[in-house]
C-alpha cells in the first residue's frame, strides 16, 4: 500500500460559481468531489479529492485549503505525488474540539463535495545529493509521505543516486497509534534497501533531534525537511545546526508562518 493510487481515478469537477467564490478571483476557488474516504488508525480519515483539469498543478510540499459555504477554510498537506495524479490525498485528523475539522469531515461525508483553493506553501523536493532526513510529527507524515513519493519516484528514474545516498525518517507521536500507515512505511524499508525506519515515542522523551544525532554523526551533506511544531522544527534545527547541519538545507512550512532570524548560510 502507499503506493500512487492508479491512475485511472479521473477528475470529476471543475471550476464552478459558488455563493462562496471570490468573484473578482473566478478561478482561485474551485468545486471538488469525493472520490474516496477511509479511515487510517483511530482518529485519521485519508481522503481522496478530485481535481479538475484547470486546477493549478500541485507539488509534494504543498497543501491546499479546503473551504466551506460559509468562508471556514483550513489548510491541509497534500499527502500524494500529486503531480502523476489527477486527485489529491489529505489526511484529516478528527480532532476533540476542533470545529473545523468536525464541519470539513461532515461537509465531505454529507454532500461528498467542498470548495478548493489551488496549493500553496514553500517545501519542494530537492534531488539528493547526500543523505535525506525525514522528521514527521502525527498527521505532519501526510507532507513527508507525498515528499517520499517523489523521492522513490526520482530514485527509479535514477537507480544510482538510491544506491549512493541513504533515506532515514523520523516519526513521532504520543502513541503508536497515531502512526497510522506504519505498515505503509515498514513495507517502504523492505522494498527499498536504502530507506531507514525510526518511529519516536513523545511520551518517552523521544525527539527528533537526538534521534537524528545517534544516526547520523555528520550532517553536512544532508537535506532536511520536517512537518511539525514551530518548537519542534526549530528545537531539532539547533541540535542539528550544531552536528553541521546548514540552516539552507532544512525545508518546513514553519520557516514560513512562524519565521524567526536565522543566519542560513548557503552551503
Amino acid at each position: 500500500m502507499n503506493q500512487p493510487l492508479p491512475s485511472e481515478i479521473i477528475a470529476l469537477s471543475s471550476p464552478i460559481t459558488t455563493p462562496w467564490m471570490d468573484k473578482t478571483h473566478p478561478n482561485s476557488l474551485f468545486n471538488s468531489k469525493v472520490l474516496r474516504m477511509q479511515p487510517l488508525g483511530e482518529s485519521v480519515v485519508q481522503v481522496l479529492l478530485s481535481l479538475p483539469s484547470a486546477f493549478p498543478k500541485c507539488q509534494a510540499g504543498q497543501y491546499v485549503e479546503l473551504q466551506l459555504e460559509s468562508g471556514l477554510s483550513r489548510p491541509f498537506s497534500i499527502a500524494n505525488h500529486a503531480t502523476l495524479t489527477d486527485h489529491i490525498e489529505l489526511h484529516i485528523e478528527r480532532r476533540q474540539g476542533s470545529q473545523a475539522s468536525q464541519a470539513i469531515l461532515q461537509q465531505l461525508e454529507s454532500f461528498g463535495e467542498i470548495g478548493i483553493k489551488p496549493a500553496a506553501g514553500e517545501v519542494r523536493f530537492k534531488p539528493a545529493n547526500g543523505p535525506q532526513i525525514f522528521l514527521a510529527a502525527g498527521t505532519g507524515f501526510s507532507q513527508i509521505k507525498a515528499l517520499l513519493e517523489q523521492s522513490l519516484s526520482h530514485s527509479s528514474a535514477d537507480p544510482q543516486a538510491t544506491s549512493r545516498y541513504p533515506l532515514y525518517l523520523f516519526w513521532g507521536a504520543k502513541t503508536a497509534s497515531e502512526r497510522y500507515m506504519e505498515d505503509a512505511v515498514l513495507e517502504w524499508s523492505r522494498q527499498y534497501r536504502h530507506i531507514h525506519y525510526r518511529p519516536l515515542n513523545w511520551q518517552a522523551g523521544d525527539t527528533w533531534e537526538q534521534a537524528v544525532v545517534e544516526t547520523l554523526s555528520h550532517l553536512q551533506d544532508c537535506q532536511v525537511y520536517a512537518c511539525g511544531s514551530p518548537r519542534r522544527v526549530y528545537q531539532a534545527l539547533d541540535r542539528m545546526e550544531k552536528n553541521g547541519l546548514c540552516a539552507s538545507r532544512i525545508q518546513a512550512d514553519v520557516l514560513a508562518y512562524a519565521p524567526r532570524p536565522l543566519q542560513a548560510a548557503i552551503c
